[in-house]
């Protein structure tokens, strides 16, 4: 037995010693246990604890179970300053208990948790991100938090910009003090220089201070720690100056320092918010409130009053409010935001719409089918929340470089210093030559070089119309050598029209009433041809082979060769499925199918481009041939079940290919998950879509090449800001430590290198 207090091992006793059971008796007495509340909170049982009345577990806490219920939610969080900030969050918030994984994407100011509610309440987490010295609410698109500290930003700027042009002003009378003495109010400049320092140090700069005290208590140094020390230093060494009566001071130089800082952090914020601008975006399609129908009249009410089943209107102008299916009315729907497609599309009874789509002409009575959280919209939000979330492996290395790199500049600081206090014997010089040594390897643009980059390309792949659910699938689109395409649906329009029926055709009505069960195209074509009057029971789906179910008391079963036991005698370049009931094959089925024009533009792309394409289906191999000979793939495998593709593909990966994997169905949904990278197709079903780091929304194969394109332009981006902010940090280290750069001008070129960065980010969201 465990103990009913502490929770050690009590052996055959409900209590590990006397202590525990005492201490558990005054609080049974006293009330503390019948309340229901946590009495392992309880101000008495922390008492006890801390004098050691009750025995303190030596071990860690049992791990949590695997199975154990998981959820993810996306944070937003005020107050980071740099990618530092992030990597602090993460580091403390994965030694939570409870907590799975924890991701900071700094260039969104966004924090991505996944954890255990069953061990650790969703509050904690903003409670444990707020002990750190940051903000934190649960995202929920454009907040006032985040335009709160936005002003708060340009406040403190204009403030330190006001202050540091006021110290520059009293300043010249100091340096006019090197050539003569002054006398009289000038003794007194030192001190009015203060007061004009002291505000700009201890208020405009306070966000700096704040978070590098924060990592110091961590025991973490931070870009921010560099820029603290520089600031202090200059601020404490002139106090002490001014006390002792010199005239020689260097508030001007702290004043300069906080003002360009702010400046470049106002301009890298500007950055941010516009590269997150698609995010926001999708949040402003997101409707409010609803035109519901309801006993024949209609009334405005909150989308979150309305549920699946019912009707709502829409008229000329508006945004649909939920997924749906036309009921009444003819318009045309701009689904361009959504789908990349620049055309509306005709809308008429029996269609169906998307949430956040715009209805052109005309008026709409359309029933709900998907609303809320459940709604296209909704889900594409939340799959660009997790790309916004995601980081790179480039990402990760260059934070580790950075945090390496802080420690090495405090040691190259210190060296500085004492090399130029033993040249010249001058300890204000020395210090400010250590002070630019500090400002200038402040690694802002080197943290900044790659998430600005990234966010950038994520938004600019969502105006092509493919939306990014992870920015590790841009990493990885780029090494692709094998692009692996699903025939029915991907290579192929899947609008099939039954062409001939062959063999016992007695019974077509009732093979329609299974085939209406099926979400497969072939499936789909038999029931919209056929009458279904008549309903199937105990359907059962063979994956990759067909569909069988019972109409009056018979079995009927519809599918490939596979699922009758033979193959195909068919050698028809259309697609075959036989038909039988009570166990006998009564005939075949041939329908046709249009090749996607876009796939042979794919193809031919990609063999440009050296990538080897593949066409996979589970087809007859007659199709499938003619298939892949019309848009010209290397190679195609036919008649593949799901575990067969899943198997194609491993044997290709363990060949060292990386391979890409473009489907739109359930049956690749394993297949996408396998491969290096899963490519699905706007048009595919939400399972296919989940499984994928990749959804191309307009179901447009073009996009592939498109992304394609886009992530080597993103990774040559990221190569060349990382090359220029190295190249900056070192040339700038060489030039303070020899004396060219002082403090000011170290902070102008710290200002200039980010401008740099950010200028060359914007290229990729153009």
């Amino acid at each position: 037995m465990t103990c009913t207090l502490c929770g050690l091992d009590a052996g055959p006793s409900a209590f590990c010693c006397a202590g525990c059971e005492n201490v558990y008796a005054i609080l049974l007495e006293s009330g503390v246990v019948a309340s229901g509340q946590n009495f392992r909170d309880s101000a008495l049982f922390q008492q006890s604890l801390r004098l050691g009345l009750i025995s303190k577990p030596s071990e860690q806490p049992p791990p949590i179970p695997e199975g154990a219920e998981t959820r993810e939610t996306v944070y937003h969080v005020s107050g980071m300053w740099c990618t530092s900030c992030g990597w602090l969050i993460e580091h403390a918030l994965t030694r939570t208990r409870g907590v799975r994984t924890a991701e900071v994407l700094f260039a969104s100011d966004l924090l991505k948790v996944r954890y255990c509610p069953q061990y650790l309440p969703p509050d904690r987490i903003v409670e444990h991100v707020q002990s750190l010295g940051y903000r934190a609410s649960e995202y929920s698109g454009p907040s006032t938090e985040a335009d709160a500290e936005r002003k708060s930003l340009l406040l403190r700027t204009g403030i330190a910009a006001f202050l540091s042009m006021n110290a520059m002003m009293f300043s010249l009378v100091v340096y006019a003090s090197y050539f003569e003495a002054i006398n009289g109010f000038g003794r007194y400049i030192p001190f009015v220089l203060m007061a004009i320092a002291t505000p700009s140090v201890f208020y405009c700069a306070a966000p700096i201070l704040r978070i590098a005290w924060t990592g110091a208590r961590m025991g973490v140094l931070r870009m921010e720690s560099l820029l603290a020390m520089g600031i202090l230093t200059a601020y404490g060494y002139s106090v002490a100056l001014a006390f002792s009566g010199s005239t020689h001071v260097y508030f001007d130089t702290a004043c300069a320092i906080v003002t360009l800082v702010l400046v470049g952090k106002t301009i890298e914020r500007g950055a941010k918010e516009k590269t997150a601008k698609a995010l926001t975006l999708l949040y402003r399609l997101m409707p409010t409130k609803v035109r519901l129908l309801a006993e024949g009249t209609e009334r405005f009410v909150s989308l979150e009053a309305l549920l699946p089943g019912a009707r709502f209107l829409v008229k000329s102008g508006e945004r649909i409010p939920a997924d749906g299916v036309v009921m009444e009315g003819r318009s045309h729907a701009d689904e361009s935001v959504l789908t990349g497609e620049s055309a509306p599309r005709p809308k008429e009874p029996g269609d169906p719409v998307v949430c956040g789509s715009v209805n052109t002409v005309g008026v709409l009575e359309i029933r709900a089918t998907r609303v809320g959280a459940e709604s296209t919209l909704a889900q594409i939000v939340r799959t660009v929340e997790q790309a916004a979330a995601s980081r790179t492996h480039v990402e990760r290395a260059v934070d580790r470089i950075a945090r390496i790199f802080v420690p090495i500049v405090l040691a190259l600081a210190v060296l500085t210093f004492a090399g130029w206090q033993w040249r010249t014997g001058n300890p204000g010089d020395a210090l400010m030559h250590a002070i630019a040594v500090l400002v200038i390897a402040c690694p802002c643009a080197l943290g900044i070089a790659t998430p600005l980059a990234l966010t950038a390309a994520v938004a600019g792949a969502s105006r092509r119309g493919v939306l990014v659910s992870d920015t590790r699938a841009i990493e990885t689109i780029r090494k692709v050598d094998t692009v692996v395409l699903d025939k029915t649906g991907t290579a192929t329009t899947g609008d099939f029209t039954l062409l001939e029926v062959t063999g016992d055709t007695s019974r077509m009505a009732e093979l329609a009433a299974v085939e209406a069960m099926s979400e497969h195209p072939l499936g789909k074509a038999v029931a919209a041809q056929y009458n279904r009057s008549l309903m199937a029971s105990e359907i059962t789906i063979h994956p990759g082979k067909g569909i069988s179910g019972v109409v009056g008391g018979v079995r009927y079963f519809i599918g490939s060769g596979k699922l009758v036991g033979h193959a195909s005698a068919c050698p028809s370049s259309g697609t075959n499925v036989h038909f039988g009931w009570d166990g006998t094959t009564k005939g075949t089925m041939t329908f046709g199918d249009r090749v996607r024009p876009e796939a042979v533009e794919l193809c031919r792309k990609l063999r440009e481009r050296g990538v080897r394409t593949l066409l996979l289906s589970g087809d007859s191999a007659a199709a499938t041939h003619s298939v892949a000979v019309e848009i010209g793939t290397d190679d195609w495998k036919a008649e593949a079940t799901p575990d067969d593709k899943v198997a194609i593909i491993r044997e290709l990966q363990q060949r060292g290919q990386v391979v890409a994997m473009v489907g739109d169905g359930v049956n690749d949904a394993p297949s996408l998950a396998q491969a290096d990278l899963g490519i699905a197709l706007g048009s595919g079903t939400d399972i296919a879509m989940q499984a994928a780091p990749l959804v191309l929304m307009g179901a447009s194969l073009a996009g592939v090449t498109d992304t394609l394109d886009l992530a080597r332009k993103t990774f040559r981006i990221v190569r060349q800001n990382l090359f220029w902010a190295f190249a900056y940090n070192v040339a700038g280290i060489a030039l303070a430590i020899t004396g060219v750069l002082n403090p000011i001008l170290a902070a102008a070129a710290m200002v200039l290198s980010s401008l740099s960065v950010i200028g060359n980010s914007r290229r990729l969201g153009r």
